[in-house]
């Protein structure tokens, strides 16, 4: 499951939101809604997130095998005139290029 961090309004450069990498939603579906929000569009107008990063590996990327163990790292990607950077913290920043 994803949020949007508090101070995280539409008309900022910079999103923050925060991700639950073993939770029920997919951060790739979160992201491509977030800037279809930013950018006052429907979902389905956008671009496919293919065409910039693989979605599966991206919704993937930091889930871990147990609760125990953590993976660290982080994916940037740009996707729509944004740049995205996807923390194995959770931690996702979403900037207008």
């Amino acid at each position: 499951m994803s949020r949007r961090l508090k101070g995280s309004a539409p008309d900022q450069t910079t999103h923050h939101l925060h991700h639950e990498w073993n939770g029920d939603g997919l951060i790739s579906d979160q992201i491509v809604e977030e800037i279809a929000e930013y950018e006052n569009e429907d979902r389905g107008e956008l671009p496919p997130l293919n065409k910039s990063i693989n979605p599966v590996a991206l919704d993937t990327a930091f889930e871990a095998p147990d609760d125990d163990t953590t993976m660290a790292g982080c994916i940037t990607f740009s996707y729509y005139g944004y740049t995205v950077l996807a923390q194995s913290t959770g931690q996702v920043l979403i900037k207008k290029s």
